[in-house]
């Protein structure tokens, strides 16, 4: 792929010859397509700026000298993407040192400059395609995200956010090379505290935990990283929920280093273990907050994983039950390069929510993890009945109804419905 000049839109019109009237000029007719993928564009093109109409500016365009063949790249509403001769020169220049080039102070600042309908299409396209320092990816139009994010913390905070700009309203796609699972949930915070609708405010600080979680915080510029650090530390203040997920993503958004909810453990107990009474060996998690998880692998070859959430009764805590419709804890088993991923149910008690897991412990060591936040029976919607039976089993008699529970207010359709019903056909614990 080096040097080789392909459209960086899945779009294309070709103007020069002129598509016959009559037909979709996008993609030569197939506008389905990714204009990249298409063998038309494998080799021989240069770039260029093309003007294509009378009172346009120039637009992004790919030429072919010896077919005689020119092309235009469009936007999402199919509009060429504008650019003058010195970005086109840029585009060509990083092109030709595709998929690993070398972005110095003058070509950042460069890039900056372009429209950021470009600016996403060249670092989308490369973040799939080749290697990038992080800091490239500050070029993208953060401004609106920030503020956004600071609008969130004042709604978090109970004070008047100000009026928003159209770009910190709609957020769109612009950011996503960067970090996927960033600014959707950002915007469903936003909009779950405005209405305000507790469902879709849980579900956007949930989602918007897991999504920094896995970013890669380097790609921020620092005041996004800034903003989004107080969002998630307003979360874990207002949301006990959330509390762990949200004060690990802070943490590590700045550089933090924290234990996390982590643990080795082994099925292979020491000498010292298999000879006590309980044969045993227990790891404990927690950071001192409202979660608390026990990990125990028995001389037997099983696991049992305890989580308390100590949140005491309260109209607040139902509300928040209300919300989640159900509270479950994630639990990830990784051992010999498997990743096995688990639900404890959490039944509501007094002063706290516990649940159980009790599940084969494999051979050797694994690790086990809780980091991920508790979520509701919303969270589990994209999970499949078949990734949620193993869960649904390994719950004792308390847990399980729980999981009924949840199931009987979920939506027709819902993943978990399906699972009971296999777990019931199977003869599972009442």
């Amino acid at each position: 792929m080096t040097a080789v000049h392909r459209p960086l839109s899945d779009w294309v019109v070709r103007v020069d010859p002129a598509p016959p009237s009559g037909t979709s000029p996008i993609n030569d007719g197939d506008e389905r397509a990714d204009a990249r993928s298409l063998p038309l564009f494998a080799e021989g093109w240069v770039r260029r700026a093309v003007v294509t109409g009378a009172g346009r500016a120039p637009a992004l365009a790919l030429h072919h000298p010896d077919a005689a063949l020119t092309y235009v790249e469009l936007d999402d509403n199919a509009a060429p993407l504008p650019i003058d001769e010195a970005g086109t020169e840029l585009i060509d220049r990083i092109e030709a040192s595709w998929p690993h080039p070398v972005f110095g102070p003058a070509d950042l600042a460069a890039t900056a400059t372009l429209s950021r309908e470009i600016r996403y299409l060249l670092l989308n396209r490369l973040g799939q395609e080749g290697t990038l320092s992080p800091e490239v990816f500050h070029v993208l139009p953060w401004a609106p995200v920030t503020e956004l994010a600071s609008a969130v913390v004042q709604l978090l905070d109970d004070a008047e956010p100000p009026t928003l700009s159209d770009g910190a309203l709609d957020l769109g796609h612009w950011v996503t090379p960067a970090a996927i699972g960033v600014s959707g949930p950002l915007e469903q915070l936003y909009e779950g505290l405005t209405e305000p609708d507790p469902v879709l405010a849980a579900r956007g600080g949930t989602a918007l935990c897991a999504g920094l979680g896995a970013a890669d915080p380097a790609r921020f510029p620092a005041p996004v990283t800034a903003a989004l650090a107080e969002v998630v530390r307003r979360l874990a203040l207002v949301n006990p929920f959330l509390r762990h997920a949200a004060a690990l993503t802070a943490d590590r958004l700045t550089g933090v280093v924290t234990p996390g909810f982590v643990t080795l453990l082994d099925s292979d107990l020491p000498k010292a273990a298999a000879t006590t009474d309980d044969r045993t060996v227990v790891r404990r998690l927690g950071d001192g907050g409202p979660l608390a998880v026990r990990a125990e692998v028995t001389a037997g070859g099983r696991l049992r994983v305890t989580v308390e959430l100590a949140v005491e009764a309260s109209a607040e805590r139902e509300r928040l039950l209300d919300a989640y419709q159900g509270a479950f804890a994630p639990v990830v088993v990784s051992a010999a390069g498997r990743i096995h991923h688990y639900w404890v149910a959490l039944e509501a008690r007094r002063r706290w929510l516990s649940g159980t897991l009790d599940i084969p412990a494999g051979r050797g060591r694994f690790e086990v993890g809780a980091e991920e936040a508790v979520t509701g029976v919303w969270g589990l919607s994209g999970v499949s009945a078949q990734e949620l039976l193993p869960s649904l089993a390994a719950a004792n008699r308390a847990g399980l109804q729980v999981w009924r529970t949840a199931a009987e207010r979920a939506p027709l359709g819902h993943p978990l419905r399906q699972a009971l019903r296999h777990l019931d056909q199977q003869g599972g614990t009442s």
